[in-house]
């Protein structure tokens, strides 16, 4: 399920930033958005159009308040060119920028575009079905790549972290872990005897499990750990600013006594378990890859040990000696 605000876009009222110094232009294209005749074709209740002066005003606006589109005029008292649609992006991420230029500039249109705007629109040419359609195609497109990036990046089952997004999260969690001098607890958990469940009760059983392992193994964790899945049953978390292992292990006992707990579907309670791996980082100093493959390795151990277990990777130069759980 996608995030409420990836959800399709409602026909409403549209609230605009209007980053524009020059009186005249900026009451023009207030004007135009006022227009009654184009509101009614494109069956929007109205524009509501916040006009600001200077790019300081702008960014207070949109740290502040929630803006639908910004309609951004790229010569500014405070600033000038594609720097003031850089800091506006920077500001906000998620909102839409059309540029509203006295220049008929087709190199700056398309450097513009490919620096993040939505459209470029000369001023003087911009009648308003073409700004009102600029505007509302904006928005769509904007809400299309955040689907697109969200698809790309989030599993669709569970609504978690994927592969690619949480190795990226690891990448950057390493590059703290060394600026601040903190340890970084890598798990990697499997599911045990889900096949059971699949064979039992069917694949769609089996992707309520999934649902649910995922939401419990969330609830053990802090809102800042990313909680990743790797595919199949196979579930990754990172903890950050860890200080001893023995919190790790903490973590990993209660991740282990929620998924005991039996599993309430249509047609039965399933009743499964799971082996967790882990390492630390820096104490085990390597490469993604191979702080995967370590945890890995120490997630089949405890498999080998029944499940419903923990293991830890025994770095060479660890500071402190590795924990086994006891089965609950």
């Amino acid at each position: 399920m996608l995030p409420a605000g990836l959800r399709p876009l409602k026909r409403a009222m549209l609230k605009i930033l209007l980053i524009e110094d020059n009186e005249t232009d900026a009451l023009l294209t207030q004007d135009i958005l006022a227009d009654q005749d184009i509101l009614a074709e494109w069956n929007t209740d109205q524009f509501e159009v916040k006009r600001v002066a200077c790019l300081h005003e702008a960014l207070d606006q949109i740290t502040r308040g929630r803006y639908d589109a910004v309609l951004l005029d790229l010569s500014l008292p405070d600033g000038y060119g594609l720097a003031l649609l850089e800091q506006i992006q920077a500001a906000n991420p998620r909102i839409p920028v059309i540029v509203l230029s006295g220049l008929s500039d087709q190199g700056m249109a398309l450097q513009a575009v490919h620096a993040g705007a939505q459209d470029y629109l000369v001023k003087g040419r911009c009648h308003g079905e073409l700004l009102a359609r600029s505007i509302r195609y904006a928005i769509e497109r904007k809400r299309a790549e955040e689907r697109l990036t969200y698809l790309a990046q989030y599993d669709q089952l569970t609504g978690l972290v994927n592969r690619t997004l949480f190795r990226d999260r690891l990448l950057h969690a390493i590059a703290r872990s060394k600026r601040l001098q903190q340890g970084i607890g890598l798990m990697l958990l499997d599911l045990d005897r889900f096949k059971t469940v699949n064979d039992t009760w069917g694949h769609e059983a089996g992707d309520q499990v999934l649902q649910a392992a995922a939401d419990r193994i969330k609830a053990c964790v802090r809102e800042v750990d990313t909680v990743a899945r790797m595919g199949g049953d196979e579930f990754t978390v990172i903890v950050e600013g860890l200080s001893q292992e023995e919190d790790l292990a903490h973590i990993a006992e209660r991740i282990i006594s929620s998924m005991i707990e039996p599993f309430c579907l249509s047609s039965g309670q399933a009743v499964i378990g799971v082996s967790i791996g882990m390492t630390v980082y820096p104490y085990d100093d390597h490469d993604i890859d191979d702080l995967l493959r370590h945890a890995d390795a120490a997630m089949y151990r405890a498999k080998q040990r029944g499940g419903n277990s923990f293991e830890f990777h025994v770095a060479a130069h660890s500071l402190t000696p590795p924990f086994q759980s006891k089965p609950p």
